[in-house]
């Protein structure tokens, strides 16, 4: 009852000495994970939202299964006060089972301190299914919140998304104007992310769509088109950008934290590849000043490791660094 009103009630905020749906959640994925390996042969399979939606129902059915066995087992140290006394412990759960689902099969009255067990039984029954239809609407909530500007994001920087063909696309339709509104938009969702996922981090699992668009890709492209603005791009407005790296690196070290995940170090980009974005930007008409591949570096640095962390737990798509504007800009 503490781990439901923990997940539901306070989210993030109440802190005790055992987690059930934390402990539920490592070893539901680690199993899920080594099939998932066995069946497809690699290292980091995806993983879909059938693992999401499985890891809530079995969220729900341990609450219920670890409440009736607690108060079966309080039942059945106080049989002597049923009437007639309880002789089994399967009759002490069908007892407590009956009262939590206020179904009233049993044949059995009860007196003594039986009495307020019977009655807590039935509140506890009660606040479980009530708190858990509340905990299923915030999911659905934040999924629609979370999803609708990711589902936008392929019309600007395609599919997979890039931040590169974000900049692009915007500079080609004429919408630069716009750049600093969308980095607003974005880091008002590195925000809404970092509270709801840490707070439920089944959300996590939930994949945004069945292509290659997804929640964890999508964040990693907007933060490239950032680190590019702040660090490259000299014609562009920097201040949403930086509001936005900082709202999304955050977003991105906390929730590696919250999966207790360990980053390792990632090869950085190429000069192969910044001289091709920086020749793909020009082309679409931006300032691009020579000698500013070690502050992108640097701006990437901030949060490579741990998105890359966060990819490999996922089996997501890593967004793509240059991608095709041209594709982008037609689809928008």
């Amino acid at each position: 009852m503490f781990d439901v009103f923990a997940t539901v009630v306070v989210p993030g905020r109440v802190a005790g000495p055992i987690n059930v749906s934390r402990l539920l959640r490592t070893m539901l994925f680690r199993s899920w994970r080594a099939a998932l390996k066995y069946a497809t042969g690699k290292p980091h399979p995806r993983m879909d939202s059938v693992f999401g939606a499985m890891l809530l129902l079995s969220v729900l059915l341990v609450w219920i299964t670890l409440t009736l066995l607690g108060l079966s087992l309080a039942a059945w140290a106080l049989r002597a006060s049923f009437v007639p006394a309880i002789w089994s412990f399967g009759d002490a759960a069908f007892q407590i089972g009956s009262a939590m689902m206020t179904l009233g099969l049993s044949s059995q009255s009860a007196g003594g301190w039986a009495r307020p067990l019977v009655v807590w039984s039935g509140l506890c029954g009660l606040q479980i299914i009530t708190l858990t239809l509340s905990f299923t609407v915030q999911i659905q909530t934040a999924l629609r919140d979370r999803d609708a500007l990711v589902l936008k994001l392929a019309s600007r920087a395609g599919t997979p998304p890039s931040g590169i063909a974000l900049l692009v696309t915007t500079r080609e339709l004429d919408a630069n104007g716009g750049l600093p509104r969308l980095f607003d938009r974005w880091e008002d969702w590195a925000s809404m992310l970092l509270y709801t996922h840490a707070a439920h981090p089944v959300l996590a699992y939930f994949r945004s769509d069945k292509g290659v668009i997804d929640w964890l890709t999508s964040l990693g492209a907007v933060l490239d088109a950032a680190s590019v603005t702040l660090a490259m791009v000299d014609d562009a407005p920097t201040g949403n950008a930086r509001l936005l790296h900082a709202s999304g690196t955050r977003a991105i070290r906390e929730l590696c934290r919250a999966f207790r995940l360990d980053p390792r170090e990632e090869p950085e980009l190429s000069d192969e590849d910044i001289a091709l974005a920086i020749k793909r930007l020009q082309h679409a008409g931006y300032t691009v000043p020579p000698g500013r591949e070690a502050r992108l570096r640097d701006f990437q640095r901030a949060y490579r490791r741990e998105f890359a962390a966060l990819v490999r737990h996922f089996g997501v798509d890593a967004p793509a660094w240059v991608g095709e504007q041209r594709e982008c800009a037609a689809s928008a």
